[in-house]
């Protein structure tokens, strides 16, 4: 995979609204950015919830060819854009395309409790991304979250965090700003609830 090819693919997100305005080279520097937070273990499985336009999961397969990466997203539109990226880009031995909601995923014995860790760049608010990223870690997997710039006071709550067996934030100011929060027990079963639960009825 050529960088070129990787530019040319997010372009082509970006023409298709998968992707906001902005200048393509800093969009692979920011999904390079998460790589740096999350430092990966060799050869280890990663998923992108709520892939979109495949920041940062392209960008990520790009740098790390060793990494066995999922690409999640519940848009038929944009997972079939992910899926042609994919084989344009050669990695469809190490990149997979998942279509549905993370909700119903997480419950998948195929993917629950089956990641090293989990990427999130504009998923969900704190308390869905939370709830939904904690039963596809194993334990000891990590939950990396791209942050606004500004820290806001209470957004990932400690008690709440850790309800679901996730720890206590860890920040890295950057810029740009990630917290990663580490699995350090499986969930209980009922998680996650719904989507419509828990958007309605978020745990924080």
């Amino acid at each position: 995979m050529s960088r070129r090819a990787l530019a040319e693919t997010i372009a082509r997100a970006q023409l298709l609204g998968h992707v906001g305005p902005g200048e393509i080279d800093k969009y692979i520097e920011h999904g390079l950015a998460h790589l740096e937070a999350a430092d990966p273990a060799e050869n280890s499985r990663w998923c992108d919830l709520g892939s979109g336009g495949g920041l940062p999961g392209l960008v990520v397969a790009y740098e790390r060819p060793d990494l066995e990466i999922s690409l999640l997203d519940r848009s038929l539109s944009r997972v079939q854009f992910l899926e042609q990226a994919v084989a344009n880009i050669g990695a469809t031995r190490r990149v997979t395309v998942l279509n549905g909601d993370a909700t119903d995923l997480a419950h998948d014995p195929l993917h629950r409790a089956s990641y090293d860790g989990v990427f999130s760049r504009s998923f969900a608010a704190p308390s869905v991304t939370a709830e939904c990223a904690a039963a596809f870690l194993c334990p000891g997997g990590a939950l990396v979250v791209s942050e606004p710039p500004e820290p806001v006071e209470g957004r990932w709550p400690t008690e709440h965090v850790q309800s679901l067996g996730l720890s206590a934030v860890s920040v890295i100011e950057g810029p740009p700003r990630f917290v990663i929060m580490k699995l350090l027990e499986l969930p209980a079963v009922t998680v996650p609830r719904s989507w419509p639960q828990i958007v309605k009825n978020p745990l924080f």
